[in-house]
This record gives C-alpha cells, sequence and structure tokens, in this order.
C-alpha cells in the first residue's frame, strides 16, 4: 500500500512540472495571392484601343499570360523563407478567372515580412519542354529551336503604326534569347542562348498571423512594360520581340518595375 502511495506522490509530483503555460504552439499562416492588371492605375480593359505608349502609339491588349515562380519570403534583416507550392510555378491568364488567385499551401511561421520576391517566369532548372502536358500551360510553349521549355509572358498587342492608321499586331512574348551570328535572326545562325527569367521584389510588409490566411494582391501595371526604364518602340521590332534579344532585354528591364503589391486587409 505504502509503494502504491509513493507511486501516486510521484506521478503527481512530475505532472506538475509540465506546466501548461510552458507549451508553447505556434500555428502557422498562409498567404493568398490575388493577381490584377492595370494601366494608368485603372483595370486593364481588353481588346479596346484606349491607350497610348509614350512614344505616341495607340495600343490594346488581346491576351495577357505568363508565369511566376519561387515565391521567397524575406525577414529579420535578409532571412529568406522558400515557399513551394505547386512546384514553385504558378500560370496567371486575364481571361481564366480562376488562374487569377494562388493559395499557397506551404505553411508560414507568424511575424512580420517586410518583402516578397518572386521570379518573372520560370528559372532554367525548371524551364524544360514538355513540363506541362495539358493546356493552358502546354499553349505556353517556347520553340525548341529557339531555347526550349516555355513563355514566360505572352501579351497579344494590335497598335497603330507612326507610318499609318492601319492597326498592326504585336507579339510582347518573353522567353529565353537567343544570340546569333548572321544579321537577321536566323535559327541556323544561334550561337548562344539568354535567360532571361528576372526578379521581382514586392516592397509590401506582411504580417502572417497563426491560423490565418493572409491575402496579398499582386498588381501588374500594363503600362510600364512600355513606358519604364526604357523606352520601348513597337516599330522597332517587326511583328514582336520574340527572337530579338535586344527588344526582349528592353523589356525585362522594364519588367523589374511593372509590379506592387497591396495587403488585402
Amino acid at each position: 500500500m505504502k509503494n502504491r502511495l509513493f507511486f501516486f506522490v510521484l506521478l503527481i509530483e512530475v505532472a506538475g512540472c509540465c506546466k501548461p503555460s510552458e507549451t508553447i504552439y505556434r500555428p502557422f499562416g498562409k498567404i493568398r495571392m490575388e493577381f490584377s492588371h492595370t494601366v494608368g492605375g485603372r483595370p486593364l480593359l481588353t481588346d479596346t484601343l484606349l491607350y497610348t505608349t509614350a512614344t505616341g502609339h495607340p495600343y490594346m491588349v488581346a491576351d495577357l499570360q505568363y508565369f511566376i515562380s519561387d515565391i521567397r519570403l524575406y525577414h529579420d534583416g535578409g532571412k529568406t523563407l522558400q515557399l513551394t507550392s505547386d512546384s514553385g510555378i504558378h500560370y496567371i491568364d486575364g481571361r481564366i478567372p480562376g488562374s487569377m488567385q494562388w493559395s499557397l499551401k506551404d505553411g508560414i511561421p507568424p511575424g512580420k515580412y517586410d518583402s516578397l520576391v518572386f521570379t518573372f517566369g520560370i528559372n532554367a532548372a525548371k524551364n524544360r519542354s514538355n513540363r506541362f502536358p495539358d493546356p493552358p500551360e502546354r499553349d505556353m510553349a517556347w520553340p525548341d529551336i529557339l531555347g526550349g521549355g516555355y513563355h514566360y509572358m505572352k501579351m497579344n498587342l494590335m497598335y497603330r503604326s507612326s507610318a499609318g492608321s492601319v492597326l498592326k499586331p504585336f507579339m510582347f512574348h518573353l522567353g529565353i534569347g537567343q544570340v546569333y551570328s548572321s544579321t537577321l535572326p536566323d535559327p541556323d545562325s544561334i550561337t548562344a542562348y539568354v535567360q532571361n527569367f528576372f526578379p521581382v521584389t514586392l516592397k509590401t510588409p506582411v504580417v502572417i498571423t497563426g491560423g490565418k490566411v493572409q491575402g496579398l494582391q499582386c498588381i501588374m501595371q500594363v503600362d510600364r512594360w512600355f513606358d519604364g526604364i526604357e523606352t520601348f518602340d513597337f516599330d522597332n521590332y517587326p511583328g514582336g520581340i520574340m527572337q530579338y534579344q535586344e527588344g526582349m532585354h528592353r523589356a525585362c528591364v522594364n519588367g523589374t518595375g511593372v509590379f506592387e503589391g497591396e495587403v488585402i486587409r
């Protein structure tokens, strides 16, 4: 009987050592990204000749499709948290409402994050041909002879040339670039390929709360592709920038300032 009583007292003492207040449970939070497109601060209207570039070309946007990938959150003086939902790649299409939102499955430790960085396009390691067997991602394929993989972006436009009043098509397409030994972009004279994906930083502080989903609006300011750091003139590139690395480079330089972030309250 004495042994049983001693054992019972011992259990009480051990249990008393583990106070509930000493066990801290911090559930993770999550992020939901929502995408929107604007021109001059107003929602983009497609298939309507409403806009004019700084070089004086009236234009309209027909299709807007692109990839973002490899989202990273930064906090505490530069520490990085990599998010990997859906292999870290998301496809956005202005004509597919469901693609305009990305609910990341990654659990994120609670706290304040001072910025979010993503890759516009897909990096060289992930951008391989036949990665996406089904549409709509499959239809973003970039020709193998031009480097393979997938378009980073397809923005199909119509614009009015300075030389006339007739509307012309323009393919503002970004992907892997080429270096040619010839003066013309002849695929038979390709000597090297250029990776044109680039990082975009949203300097938007985000506070993650355990057990909650924080919304973040990612706004593409379409006009800044043409009126950004580099002046862009449609007339300089016959029909589009695909196969013109100089044009794609200008677009990529402007692209670093195209996006803005906004916390959804």
